[in-house]
């Protein structure tokens, strides 16, 4: 899919905001920045409102914005914490495409219908062995070029922060038991009749946007895994025959 957002400029005013260049409270508008970076004022103004979605600055009136900085997240990844418990995570990227987003990805994560977003679909291991298949959504212009990264073994929540400076500030989270799809026993080599434990998650920024849409499908018998890393759906697990 074709897109024609300015990451270039996006990384300039980036790494400007993240080395302090422009402080926090600071008013901004569109055109005095296009005029410093020597732009057009319609792609500046692109880059603004994309910043404003990642929490960098919040919008305020017209094409006026005040920088907040980098956020400081509360959450620890899954891939952190699970590494931080002693186990040894892992991740297969089986997919990496930029699609239209459908009416409920859009709904999701507060876009237009057809507006650019990232797809990815990876099966998450632990010690080796098979734990999810996961597709994650994510609007294009919040890190732009994420699918040349590798990612196997580094955590996908610290590569945002870091590389893209799109931070966690708040998660929503839903819980369930499910039947397998033919996708889920495939993947995580699953029994036909089997369940999956089925974790969607939105990551929200510093100003109220989303930025990351998942569908996490994980094999539930393997429960010290489980329990350890979604803690919440313990409860859930133990009282489910599985």
């Amino acid at each position: 899919m074709e897109t024609n957002f300015p990451c270039e400029l996006q990384r300039r005013l980036e790494q400007a905001i993240a080395a302090g260049k422009y402080a926090k409270g600071e008013v901004l508008t569109s055109s005095d920045l296009a005029g410093q970076f020597q732009v057009a004022n319609d792609e500046m103004l692109m880059v603004l409102l994309a910043e404003h979605r990642k929490g960098l600055v919040i919008k305020r009136e017209g094409e006026v914005f005040e920088v907040l900085g980098l956020a400081n997240t509360g959450f620890d990844s899954v891939f952190t914490h699970t590494a931080k418990s002693g186990l040894k995570p892992s991740s297969d990227v089986r997919a990496a495409e930029i699609k239209g987003a459908s009416p409920e990805i859009a709904e999701k994560l507060d876009l237009e219908v057809g507006a650019p977003v990232y797809r990815f679909v990876r099966t998450r291991y632990i010690n080796g062995e098979a734990l999810a298949n996961q597709i994650n959504y994510i609007p294009f212009e919040v890190c732009p070029g994420l699918e040349y990264d590798d990612f196997s073994y580094y955590s996908f929540q610290k590569l945002l922060e870091e590389k893209y400076f799109a931070v966690f500030t708040q998660m929503e989270e839903d819980l369930a038991i499910v039947p397998a799809d033919p996708q889920d026993m495939e993947i995580l080599n699953l029994p036909e009749g089997s369940s999956v434990l089925v974790v969607r998650r939105l990551a929200v920024s510093a100003t109220g946007f989303p930025l990351v849409w998942a569908d996490i499908r994980i094999r539930p018998d393997r429960y010290p895994y489980v329990a350890e890393l979604w803690p919440s759906a313990a409860d859930l697990l133990a009282n489910k025959v599985l």
